[in-house]
């Protein structure tokens, strides 16, 4: 569906910036009720959950090939809490940070 795909283009473009439902549902032109349900029904999971895969994913990218630190990845990927950032990380990949990028490029 166009106004999904449309709102997952508008979230790739702005990861590193605070994004509500509601700011999703704007681009997508319905209401944030509906934008949940279609969105949900088009991808399997929530706006959120989408977004923070993305955010995680760029994380990731940005660790494996970069040697930007982790305060300032956490930024880029719309955190303002490098703290809140690494616990998350840690919960949802598995690892933390430091770990990941050590792990993916290949070092123990």
């Amino acid at each position: 569906m166009r106004a999904v795909e449309r709102a997952i283009e508008d979230m790739r473009g702005r990861l590193a910036q605070s994004l509500t439902v509601e700011d999703m549902a704007r681009v997508a032109l319905f209401s944030k009720f509906h934008f949940s349900r279609v969105f949900h029904r088009h991808t399997g999971v929530s706006p959120a959950r989408f977004l923070s895969t993305l955010r995680f994913a760029e994380a990731k990218r940005l660790l494996a090939t970069t040697t930007l630190n982790v305060a300032d990845i956490s930024a880029r990927v719309g955190y303002r809490s490098p703290g809140t950032f690494s616990a998350r990380f840690k919960t949802c990949v598995g690892a933390s940070p430091t770990q990941y990028r050590e792990s993916a490029r290949g070092h123990r």
